[in-house]
């Protein structure tokens, strides 16, 4: 730290008494009192050792040492105001600073959720909006109303010329139902034995939808436009979904890390299906293609696909336990 106390307002008490030639008039003029700014320039000539003025003809002139600070107050003003102003900017930003996001599948806050908290984090000014919806995705994002979108691939239109689309990740989808189940522990089960039983929640359908595309069967062999039978629980979350499954004899379409400790405490269990290929879902980032991405939005990205690695890295270990802690579902 500096041994000097020389602030800017000593410096405008030497430049208004320089071009004034009066304390009395100096002191009105920055607004303080005559006695105050008389202490001011005593204080400053005492801490660097010099004279600063001489009194001549009722009037003071500046002497040789008062010539810099004329010189240099000036820069040093607009520095200050230019600063002042980047600091209100800032200010100004960041407390209007938001991200909205859009998962268009639930499945996908196995990814939103941690990158949410980690940039809450970092970021604990900004403010943050996520919501699911299956439906309108496309729109929302062509449309500008949210910034951010997390989906699967499979769920956009093929040409969407509008969005940069951006590979997140895939996970592996599972049937998978209680233990007590009357399908559990079959193998070899085929699909129709399946739709003998409902599905918590609606929001399979997506997953089911890639299924059939993956397998190669056509939607009306599952039916999909009479629709699978469907309970009629509440599952607007993933807990309300593993609870609806764990205590009835429902079925759901879940990624393997969502429920893992489920399965490893064995109140879950997967379901074999005859001669189908194991499921893998691509999740997609997609955003508008012809806007300048935010501060937020870069965030978000490298945030989220940082999040990916460790997913992959988890996995590829071997690890026994899922990335995401239970409290991070939705």
């Amino acid at each position: 730290m500096s041994k000097y106390n020389l602030t800017f307002r000593k410096i405008e008490m030497v430049e208004a008494v320089a071009k004034l030639g009066s304390v009395s008039a100096a002191a009105r003029t920055i607004g303080i009192s005559q006695p105050a700014l008389t202490q001011g320039l005593k204080s400053i000539e005492s801490e660097l050792g010099v004279k600063l003025f001489n009194r001549k003809k009722g009037s003071l002139v500046p002497t040789p040492f008062a010539e810099p600070f004329l010189t240099y107050v000036d820069p040093i003003r607009h520095e200050l105001l230019e600063a002042k102003y980047e600091l209100v900017h800032k200010v100004r930003v960041q407390a209007k600073a938001k991200l909205r996001i859009c998962a268009g599948i639930r499945s996908c806050s196995l990814w939103v959720n941690r990158t949410v908290s980690t940039m809450l984090r970092l970021r604990p000014d900004l403010k943050i909006s996520l919501d699911h919806d299956l439906f309108t995705f496309y729109a929302r994002l062509v449309n500008g109303d949210v910034d951010i979108g997390v989906t699967m691939v499979d769920l956009l239109p093929a040409a969407s010329p509008r969005l940069t689309i951006d590979p997140l990740g895939e996970w592996e989808a599972l049937f998978v139902c209680r233990r007590e189940h009357p399908l559990a522990g079959l193998d070899n089960l085929a699909m129709e034995q399946l739709r003998e039983y409902p599905l918590a929640g609606h929001f399979n359908y997506p997953v089911m939808l890639r299924m059939l595309k993956q397998s190669k069967q056509t939607p009306h062999s599952v039916d999909i436009a009479s629709g699978w039978p469907t309970s009629n629980l509440p599952v607007d979350t993933l807990d309300a979904l593993i609870g609806v499954v764990q205590t009835r004899n429902c079925l759901a379409i879940v990624p393997m890390q969502n429920v893992a400790d489920e399965l490893a405490e064995g109140s879950l269990v997967v379901l074999k299906l005859a001669g189908e290929p194991r499921l893998y879902v691509q999740l997609v980032l997609a955003y508008l293609a012809d806007t300048p991405l935010s501060d937020e939005v870069r965030l978000f990205l490298d945030t989220v696909k940082s999040v990916e690695a460790m997913r992959q890295a988890h996995d590829e270990g071997g690890g026994g336990t899922p990335m995401m802690e239970p409290s991070t579902r939705p």
